[in-house]
């Protein structure tokens, strides 16, 4: 049986989350560690956006004054509020597991593994296996955009994510949403008017009684059994937070990196 490492976080910065990501995820292409499972939180309401979104997508004066950070994000994709949810990343290299090294493949192996955690705990969802459907318009919010190998409930969105593709292996994002304020992320977000997030759902609609503790077990059994690995528990090295503390001064919690667009 193969290993892996599972890393499980309380509540660390919006800049800090994206940095530790980054950390890992390069130590594991380099082989420095071994595939990585990392579950962590926020340690305050933030919004993290895509890779290549613009900055522009979002009510800037409202996360002012809220006090929401934001943070771009070293993977694709659109908007988050990270607000009720549990946010995971998973970094491999293409050598590793069950990876091929072709992106829709990768993502619907990690999909089968988020699919089954939620079966887990009584959720009946399933994987999305069509390419981005769209009018023309798109939405800031992630969780508008319903892309291959992504995790519905009942036709909603619960799980958005996003990759980051190395020559040698890959970083995957997402968040799972526990619960959901659409109300808070019309505030967040510069919509068109009446724009409508009734295809956006949260766990806690299916699966009133679950707790961040109770879904991090049924992913790491389901990475487990998917997988074919075990988990073993274990903290970032020392290599790597020294990477994600520079990663964080320099890159993530700079205006030039969250406004690059």
């Amino acid at each position: 049986m193969k290993f892996a490492r599972i890393i499980v976080q309380e509540h660390n910065s919006a800049f800090f989350n994206m940095a530790l990501d980054e950390a890992i995820s390069e130590a594991v292409i380099e082989k420095l560690s071994p595939p990585t499972l990392r579950i962590y939180k926020w340690e305050k309401p933030s919004v993290s956006i895509g890779y290549f979104q613009k900055a522009a997508d979002i009510n800037l004066d409202y996360c002012a004054e809220k006090d929401y950070p934001l943070v771009r994000r070293p993977t694709g994709g659109r908007a988050i509020l990270h607000e009720s949810e549990l946010t995971y990343s998973f970094s491999s290299r293409y050598d590793s597991l069950s990876f091929k090294g072709r992106l829709l493949e990768d993502y619907s192996i990690i999909s089968k593994s988020l699919l089954a955690g939620l079966k887990l705990i009584g959720v009946d969802a399933i994987t999305s296996l069509s390419r981005e459907r769209g009018n023309g318009h798109k939405n800031p919010a992630c969780f508008k955009a319903v892309s291959y190998g992504e995790v519905t409930v009942a036709g909603k969105k619960v799980i958005g994510s996003a990759q980051k593709r190395y020559t040698n292996g890959l970083l995957q994002q997402g968040s799972i949403l526990l619960n959901f304020n659409a109300d808070e992320l019309h505030k967040v977000l510069r919509c068109r008017a009446g724009e409508d997030f009734s295809d956006i759902g949260s766990i806690m609609e299916y699966a009133p009684e679950i707790t961040f503790d109770k879904l991090r077990s049924a992913l790491k059994e389901a990475f487990e059994t998917e997988f074919d690995i075990k988990l073993i528990s274990d903290k970032p090295t020392k290599h790597e937070m020294k990477r994600a503390k520079e990663l964080d001064m320099k890159k993530y919690s700079s205006q030039e990196w969250n406004h690059l667009r």
